[in-house]
């Protein structure tokens, strides 16, 4: 049973962590007009800034960046500064019971996905969305409301396109960036995708790397049991002199059995709109004609 974190009240505090790349003062700042703009406290983990090479501290601090923020009751969100590299290395570290103690919203995409992994595989739904970084670089507007609007209880429905197929679907909306998940496959922070939507995004790969990745989750049968692949955006993709021959969309569709439904251009990913959706949070996912909504269903 999967269990929901209460939403923010004006007045909780959001704890910002780095469990990856080291946190900048002009995200940090970004941080915090955000939060306050909507009521809320930002509180900054301990050693939050610090850094050991690209990484915001050693591995047992940033997983204790963690911990702290997991174990205040005043702290209502848990939300990841940035991404790039590093949480995996955590997230062994981290003591999850007092996750589960006291459930509360793990917030972040890209590298987070370890994290929401990890809650999801706890029985904890998560946020994915926009990170402070975002806000530093001009993300664009209602990819800040739509966070803002999911802390609060009232997620956006997302749209996007299909084939010709009509299709409802309805089951949990679980993934995040392709390459994490992938690194992911066979340890205990891989979500069990049987009777799930799975939603995959990723940034600056080859397009072989994505045939590769899509054929490792093939070939391991976790593509099997699910029931359709939501699709956000595949950003800055490279090819080599002689091209691989695929798109990123043709590369999915090869990979994922033809009997799945697959939907792309959902809105979320590493582009400058990055809509949230509560992951590990039943979806209905229905297709009339080529478009295509995901809309959340909460309790």
């Amino acid at each position: 049973m999967l269990r929901i974190p209460a939403f923010l009240k004006p007045g909780d505090q959001i704890a910002l962590i780095s469990p990856s790349r080291f946190a900048e003062p002009e995200q940090i700042a970004s941080a915090q007009a955000f939060a306050t703009a909507h009521g809320w406290e930002l509180v900054l983990a301990p050693g939050l800034g610090d850094s050991d090479g690209q990484l915001g501290g050693t591995d047992g601090a940033r997983a204790a960046q963690i911990n702290w923020a997991l174990a205040q009751p005043s702290v209502r969100a848990i939300w990841g500064v940035r991404g790039g590299y590093g949480a995996v290395r955590a997230v062994d570290l981290v003591d999850w019971t007092l996750l589960e103690g006291d459930p509360k919203w793990l917030s972040g995409f890209s590298d987070f996905t370890v994290l929401l992994g990890e809650s999801y595989v706890r029985g904890i739904a998560s946020m994915h969305g926009p990170m402070a970084i975002q806000l530093a670089r001009n993300a664009s507007p209602d990819s800040f409301q739509a966070l803002a609007d999911a802390w609060k209880g009232a997620p956006w429905t997302l749209s996007g396109r299909t084939g010709s197929e009509n299709f409802a679907v309805r089951g949990p909306l679980v993934g995040g960036n392709l390459s994490v998940l992938y690194s992911l496959l066979g340890s205990r922070s891989f979500p069990d995708l049987r009777g799930c939507i799975l939603a995959i995004e990723d940034l600056d790969e080859y397009h072989y790397h994505l045939d590769r990745m899509m054929q490792g989750l093939r070939r391991a049968g976790v593509l099997d049991g699910v029931l359709a692949v939501v699709a956000g955006d595949f950003s800055d993709l490279k090819d080599h002199e002689r091209p691989f021959g695929r798109s990123w969309s043709q590369i999915l569709r090869e990979a994922v059995p033809a009997k799945i439904p697959v939907v792309e251009h959902l809105g979320f990913g590493h582009e400058n709109r990055n809509l949230t959706f509560v992951h590990g949070l039943p979806h209905a996912l229905d297709a009339t004609s080529g478009h295509a909504t995901l809309r959340p269903l909460l309790p």
